[in-house]
């Protein structure tokens, strides 16, 4: 681990900036910007590394943190070959693919495919570590010297795989850093001396009066960061210093280099993270940030994410910047941050020359935007409040902003208008009494509220302006009041296509003519506005007009009258800005983009040609953005190709030129597999034959602000097809799967239509002995063999025994076929008894039918094994909870055919398959399995069809109470000819009435 010490005075640091100036030019990489803070279990972090999986892992003095955006895994400890070791005062990681590299003060760890693994060496004190990728080498820096560590072969070398030299430095001597240049394969390492290159020739030699505590390699560049605050740069292919270094101005503790965007971000000791643009030489400090002391680790994550470790205990320890265009303009302006948060509230903003004109609710602040700094106001501010206190007004916020013939105006609120000159720095304040005596069409009822002024928009020869009452127009010294509004509120003003005025107010969108005395709707809704709700901002488009209603967007075909919904994905709080801008690339190529706020969000929006908002940009409080508020208007400038936000808290700014386009698909893990709540891990996994549960447990891996996923699973061999759900849920289980071979598949699509990488888990369950074929083969043939061997034996026994000894024997068989009937339904465990129940039912009609003798005891027989082929049936549908699906249901048809396989070869018992078979015929057709009619349905299935009904009627089931005798009767009356022989059908009614056939239990 790096020492920390004093890093040199406030005033040599200055001396230094003189000494090594810094070119500037253009804006930089980072602007100001909020990070996102992560709540670790302990505060304090050290290393930092994302492996290929995207997993975030984080080094702390605890143990070793896993992160996927929602879910903290630490570990602490782990066992190997008997041997337990402790994960703490983790300092540094790399990483290669899937495999980590976990470096404590004393020991170093791997970690691969969910398995730890401890590097059997003493290395004693170790002081850091850097991968070779290209050599699959680990060197570790130690008190004692440099190891290399073969990452393949898992074994320590004694010299270099490819030179055969030994190592280059001597045991005993301390080796504090070491970097791996992989464009060259070039290694360099730090002594106390300096630095050497792995040839062991000094390449830089450490000043005296400062010590180097990082190196980063990159390009034939080697940066050596001091704790002076300055970054020394060594061509590493012209083998020299270079004149031309860096001066952070403060104790450098990590350097990382970022090949995309060609920037070099500095973590440092108190003032937070710099960025340097490699091309211009442009330095930035981003310094509103949570974690901004004690920076010891950085790294950018897959989607471009800067992620930060700070080890100060005091501070969350870890915090993610995400790369936006999206600035905080008046973050670093002291006068500003000094001001009370209530008068940070900006409601418009206009740019004229270099000079931003800006509305809030405290005065209108005049900024500079080369110098970016506020001018001084004070004579306008001055000038309202005399005005306002000579008038006993007392609350007076400045509401918006224009340009009109080469002034700004200013809507202030219960004053009115304000008039200023840039050129004199002259004010003029048009108030109720001076806009009473100098307007055409005011009336009485209008005139008290004149001054409440709220919006501008500057026409070529006159400037509209709304207030609380309706809409009026100013020429630079008369006002033209509209009397035909109806005294509604006028929120917001713009152009149509033609150039004619249009306005918004509570109920609807409206235009204007020239002398502003007659006023006509457009026609938003045909439901009328204001029953939907307020609206805000509108935006004339071609033959369209867009418009809002609280949190909806709406578009309006001007031609047809008929408006549409725009859906607008995710959207929080109601939509306060509207507007189509023109932007430039770098090539000249024109091209259009709409820019949609809500009080919470910004959108970045392609096109709004279709009925849903697909490919846009997403700002929100986690790049750093303020509320924006509402009834006030942003600003656009083309030249710049910057547009400006109002918010609560001042102004923010979306630089096109900045804007991040490449939009990177996310990732997903199964990042653990839980089976009856134990975990396993790895995409092979064997599941228990008395497992009942297999839950997944999903990682979305996505780090920038989440606008949603929609995640897709399917397991082969029990869902038909993709499941989606959204990603709220991230734990997916099955319960009570048959044993046999599964494959579970899992992938997530984002807003922009990208599909995530795609999971696959092979599951094997082994069987349960009945869910072997076998098992049924063996059942079946020894089914086969009683039932054939009984009867055998009772006619043998007919010609060689008394009649008191056929009885007996008969006896037995009633006994075995009872007992198999009972076997199977044990296999479905919501009809337990329901075979012997109706073969005793099938019994008491066919009695009274008149059937007798050996007619009507194979009758009995037939009706006990009418289900035998639900044994055939997987027990995951026979005994599902819940409705059944389409392919379940034909499954569960099937035992009837089944069963008639199974009994087709016994010749014994007459008719004994047209029982199995055709047991769910119904009497008026559209049964099965054959879909029978009538007298065509064999005798003996009608009689069990009806004790078959009657059974699931008349018993207890774990879904249903018994139905009570008169409904038993309701539904037997009410299905004769449909479903059941009408004859049988009155019989059943009979019997039933005279108390033959009861419920529950079944004996008379």
């Amino acid at each position: 681990m790096k020492k920390t010490i004093v890093f040199l005075l406030v005033c040599l640091m200055s001396a230094f900036f003189f000494i090594f100036p810094i070119k500037t030019k253009a804006a930089s990489y980072m602007s100001d910007k909020t990070e996102i803070t992560i709540d670790l279990e302990v505060s304090g972090a050290e290393g930092l590394c994302q492996t290929d999986d995207g997993y975030v892992w984080i080094g702390q003095f605890s143990g070793l943190t896993r992160y996927d955006s929602k879910e903290f895994v630490t570990f602490k400890e782990f066992e190997e070959d008997g041997v337990k070791h402790n994960i703490i005062n983790v300092l540094s990681l790399e990483t290669k693919d899937n495999v980590l590299f976990i470096q404590t003060n004393t020991n170093i760890f791997t970690y691969k495919n969910n398995v730890f693994h401890y590097v059997d060496f003493d290395f004693g004190i170790i002081n850091d570590i850097d991968l070779s990728k290209a050599r699959d080498i680990l060197y570790i820096s130690t008190k004692s010297g440099l190891y290399q560590y073969d990452t393949i072969n898992d074994i320590v070398l004694d010299k270099d795989l490819e030179t055969g030299k030994d190592y280059v430095i001597e045991r005993g001597k301390e080796v504090i850093d070491c970097v791996v240049d992989e464009n060259r394969n070039i290694l360099f390492y730090q002594t106390k001396q300096g630095i050497y290159d792995e040839e062991g020739k000094l390449v830089y030699e450490r000043p005296l009066d400062s010590e180097i505590f990082d190196l980063c390699a990159y390009n034939d560049t080697l940066l050596i960061g001091r704790n002076d605050g300055i970054i020394v740069r060594y061509d590493i292919k012209e083998n020299k210093i270079l004149d031309d270094s860096y001066i952070v101005g403060d104790q450098i503790n990590k350097i990382i280099y970022s090949e995309k965007d060609r920037i070099i971000f500095v973590g440092t000791e108190a003032k937070g993270i710099c960025s340097i643009n490699e091309q211009t030489g442009t330095m930035e400090f981003a310094s509103k940030l949570a974690n901004k002391t004690q920076l010891v680790d950085l790294m950018i994550d897959y989607e471009g994410n800067l992620w930060v470790s700070s080890h100060n205990i005091s501070a969350s320890g870890v915090s993610i910047i995400t790369k936006n265009s999206l600035v905080n303009l008046l973050y670093d302006d002291v006068t500003w941050q000094e001001k009370d948060a209530n008068d940070k509230r900006v409601y418009a903003v206009e740019k004229i020359g270099n000079i931003l004109y800006i509305a809030s609710v405290s005065g209108l602040y005049l900024y500079d935007v080369n110098t970016k700094k506020l001018l001084d106001n004070s004579h306008i501010i001055e000038a309202v409040d005399q005005f306002a206190e000579e008038h006993n007004i007392a609350n007076h916020d400045y509401r918006d902003v224009e340009q009109f013939n080469g002034k700004v105006y200013v809507a202030v609120n219960n004053v009115g208008l304000l008039e200023y000159d840039e050129a004199t720095k002259q004010v003029v304040i048009y108030g109720t009494d001076y806009i009473g005596a100098h307007s055409t069409g005011l009336d009485e009822s209008r005139k008290l509220y004149v001054s409440s002024i709220r919006s501008l928009r500057a026409f070529d020869n006159y400037l509209a302006m709304g207030y609380s009452r309706g809409i009026m127009k100013f020429d630079g010294t008369k006002f033209w009041v509209c009397s035909s509004i109806n005294e509604k509120s006028v929120l917001y003003i713009n152009k149509s296509n033609n150039g004619e005025l249009l306005f918004d107010t509570t109920e609807g969108i409206y235009t204007i003519n020239n002398s502003f005395t007659q006023v006509t709707e457009i026609g938003t809704i045909q439901e009328g506005r204001k029953s939907i709700g307020n609206g805000l901002k509108f935006l004339v488009d071609g033959n369209y007009v867009y418009y809002t209603l609280n949190s909806r967007l709406f578009k309006l075909d001007t031609l047809s009258k008929e408006s549409t919904e725009v859906i607008i994905p995710y959207v929080k709080g109601s939509l306060v800005e509207l507007s189509k801008v023109k932007v430039t690339s770098n090539d000249g190529t024109a091209s259009y983009k709409y820019v949609i706020a809500s009080q919470n969000q910004i959108y970045i929006v392609d096109s709004l040609e279709n009925d849903h908002i697909k490919n846009y940009e997403l700002y929100d409080a986690s790049n750093g953005l303020e509320p924006i508020i509402a009834n006030s208007s942003g600003f656009y400038d083309e030249a710049e190709q910057k547009y400006f936000f109002q918010s609560t808290a001042g102004i923010f700014v979306y630089d096109f030129k900045q804007s991040e386009r490449e939009v990177i698909p996310v990732k997903i893990a199964v990042s653990s597999t839980e089976l009856d709540g134990n975990k396993v891990y790895g995409n092979d996994i064997t599941v228990g034959k008395y497992t009942y549960r297999v839950v997944f447990n999903l990682s979305v891996l996505g780090f920038k602000p989440n606008k949603g996923y929609s995640v897709f699973y399917k397991l082969d061999g029990v869902d038909s097809n993709y499941v989606e759900t959204d990603d709220s849920t991230l734990t997916l289980s099955y319960t009570n799967i048959p044993g046999g071979s599964y494959t579970f598949h899992v992938y997530v699509v984002d807003e922009n239509g990208q599909m995530s990488n795609e999971v696959v888990i092979n599951l094997t369950k082994i069987r349960q002995t009945h869910e072997v074929f076998w098992f049924w083969v063996f059942i079946s043939l020894v089914v086969l063999a009683i039932i054939g061997g009984l009867n055998f034996y009772i006619l043998y026994s007919r010609d060689v025994k008394a009649e008191k000894r056929e009885a007996e024997l008969k006896g037995i068989t009633i006994e075995s076929i009872e007992a198999i009937a009972r076997t199977i339904d044990v296999k479905d465990s919501y009809t337990n008894g329901h075979s012997i129940r109706v073969g005793y039912f099938s019994r008491v009609i066919a009695k009274e039918l008149g059937m007798e003798g050996d007619e009507l005891e194979n009758l009995y027989y037939i009706a006990l094994l009418h289900d035998i082929g639900k044994i055939g049936i997987p027990d995951a549908i026979l005994n599902k909870p819940g409705r059944l699906t389409d392919e379940e249901f034909e499954i569960m048809k099937s035992h009837t055919t089944k069963g008639a396989k199974i009994l087709a070869d016994i010749s014994t018992i007459p008719n004994i398959v047209e029982g199995a078979k055709y047991h769910h015929e119904k009497y008026g057709g559209g049964g099965y399995p054959e879909g029978l009619k009538g007298e065509d349905i064999p005798y003996i299935a009608r009689i069990i069809c009806c004790a078959d009904c009657f059974d699931a009627m008349a018993t207890r089931r774990v879904y249903k109470d018994p139905y009570p005798k008169e409904k038993i009767i309701s539904e037997f009356e009410r299905c004769k000819n449909i479903q059941f022989d009408p004859i049988i059908a009155d019989v059943v009614i009979k019997l039933i009435k005279e108390g033959k056939l009861k419920t529950e239990d079944g004996k008379e």
